[in-house]
């Protein structure tokens, strides 16, 4: 029995044993020390494995050590600020090894552990269901009871079926346990968003996309513009893998979001048929161009397993869960407590504010607000920004950011990966549009052609010169043409470098980033090679 070798670097941490040193507070520092390193590592979270050896034998102890080695170690996450809870209990090859989950407690200036997850699948999957029951911890009624917590608009209410964006949060404290409905204030009345945020030491947050084919264009904005950790894909059970499950199987495969799937409404069907849509899943995720490895999880170590290798791409979890009687919930949600932030967002703390706007807002008595996450540095209210690119002269203005808010809880600043709204002075509602950045670059090159390396998914015949095709660059979503090809035809399964220029108005694009494009059912990923002004 072996686990990988223990690296110097990561939030993971193995330990023989813990015995015999709650009276000597200098091991205890330093061993203290040790552990805010992991938690650094892991962005507030770290793993320890008692029982263990540094290359990964699975030893095991007494069940004297260990429970000895687990009170060592809740002394040892007092001194810094951190909580632990038990994952489980394991045989070793001589006795018991215990896996521990390790967590920062927020404090008050400090912002929660935030993964955000896009939620996707076909229309009537119940996907705005399942969020649903998760952040209110209420089971559906089989009519729709659970979603209306989640959907915005009357027509969405009405047809039960989301056409915009929505968001909402599940918020852990630091011993796992949650905090939307298991806090005492949440058993008065539900706890608003900004109540979540400030009660919680993790947040998963939720974009809730659009299931419809017409809507496609909104859900790969939101994939592609909201920087989402993980996708988590809905699939009815009793209507199979269908065609608008592929499309957004495809796009969140290309743009490399490692997946978790839900098939839903197991309630609904026999056994025999959520075996049939289970293996039609297994297929599907095999598929080249897909190439995950499924993985049932059919108990709590399945699910312990699934969390800690999803970050990698490779394992995709597959849950059954009915959000009428419950069944299959307590693992989904157990899973979202342990599953870990897969981008790291810290390396970029130290650049140049760079920000993409994915909302527009007029608040009364504010004014123009933007929301987006920040891809890169830090700001703080009342900063000096830059707007743009507009059309014609000046493509920038400057600009100052009367507040920021995080989940509609007032903070002074967010860096690289947070997400928030930002109000800014002297801008008007109408000027400001969904693609446009905020950054304190001074050489802002504004780009009306580029060139990229792209692979063509899927089209019926050929493209040719002159193509026209829609972009989508991070929040960027614009008509460019096709005005050069290294190879021409292009036909599906082909690649070349191709050079786009965008049809109505300049953008801000960087070499290096991701792109997908589309036209009807013609779609295509690359990326970006070199820009022109």
């Amino acid at each position: 029995m072996k686990r990988a070798k223990e690296l110097d670097t990561g939030n993971v941490e193995y330990k023989l044993t813990l015995t015999n040193l709650l009276t000597n507070q200098q091991k205890l520092d330093s061993l203290a020390t040790q552990m805010h390193f992991r938690l650094g590592e892991g962005g507030g979270e770290a793993i320890y494995l008692i029982g263990v050896e540094d290359d990964g034998r699975l030893i095991g102890i007494s069940e004297t050590e260990l429970e000895e080695s687990e009170n060592t170690l809740t002394e040892i996450a007092a001194l810094i600020n951190a909580q632990v809870s038990r994952i489980r209990i394991r045989d070793g090859e001589e006795g018991k090894v215990g896996e521990y989950l390790i967590r920062r407690i927020i404090g008050a200036e400090d912002l929660p552990i935030d993964i955000t997850i896009d939620t996707v699948g076909n229309v009537d999957s119940g996907k705005s269901t399942i969020i649903g029951c998760l952040i209110s911890n209420d089971l559906d009624d089989g009519r729709g009871s659970a979603r209306l917590k989640v959907l915005r608009h009357l027509h969405e209410i009405e047809s039960g079926r989301t056409s915009s964006v929505s968001h909402q949060v599940l918020g852990f404290d630091a011993k796992g346990r949650t905090v939307n409905y298991s806090s005492p204030s949440a058993s008065v009345s539900p706890l608003t968003m900004s109540e979540v945020v400030e009660n919680s030491s993790k947040i998963i947050s939720f974009v809730d996309l659009a299931g419809h084919e017409r809507y496609l264009k909104t859900t790969i904005f939101g994939l592609a513009g909201y920087a989402p950790d993980y996708s988590l894909l809905v699939i009815g059970a009793n209507a199979g893998v269908l065609r608008m499950t592929k499309e957004h199987l495809g796009v969140s495969a290309a743009l490399k979001i490692p997946m978790i799937v839900v098939i839903n409404k197991i309630d609904l069907v026999n056994l025999e048929i959520t075996k049939r849509t289970q293996d039609q899943v297994k297929s599907v995720l095999k598929l080249p161009g897909v190439d995950k490895i499924p993985m049932i999880i059919k108990n709590y170590d399945d699910m312990v397993v699934a969390s800690k290798h999803i970050p990698s791409g490779r394992v995709a979890p597959i849950f059954k869960i009915s959000c009428v009687t419950g069944e299959g919930f307590d693992l989904l949600r157990n899973f979202l407590n342990l599953v870990p932030a897969r981008l790291k967002w810290d390396e970029y703390e130290d650049d140049e504010f760079l920000l993409y706007i994915d909302e527009v807002f007029s608040v009364s008595g504010v004014g123009t607000v933007v929301s987006g996450t920040i891809n890169r540095g830090t700001i703080h209210a009342n900063d000096i920004v830059k707007l743009g690119p507009f059309s014609g002269g000046n493509p920038f203005k400057e600009t100052r950011i009367r507040s920021i808010h995080y989940k509609r809880v007032p903070v002074k600043h967010l860096h690289a990966g947070q997400s928030g709204t930002y109000a800014l002075h002297g801008i008007d509602y109408n000027d400001v549009r969904k693609g446009m950045i905020l950054t304190q670059r001074n050489d802002i090159p504004v780009v009306r052609s580029f060139s990229a390396n792209v692979f063509v998914l899927y089209h019926p015949t050929t493209i040719r010169m002159g193509y026209e095709a829609v972009i989508h660059v991070n929040t960027v979503r614009q008509t460019a043409k096709i005005i050069e090809m290294s190879e021409a035809p292009l036909r599906t399964g082909q690649r070349a470098n191709v050079t786009f220029r965008f049809k109505y108005k300049p953008e801000y694009i960087m070499e290096g980033q991701k792109i997908l494009f589309r036209e009807g059912r013609t779609k295509g990923i690359g990326i970006i090679t070199s820009i022109e002004n």
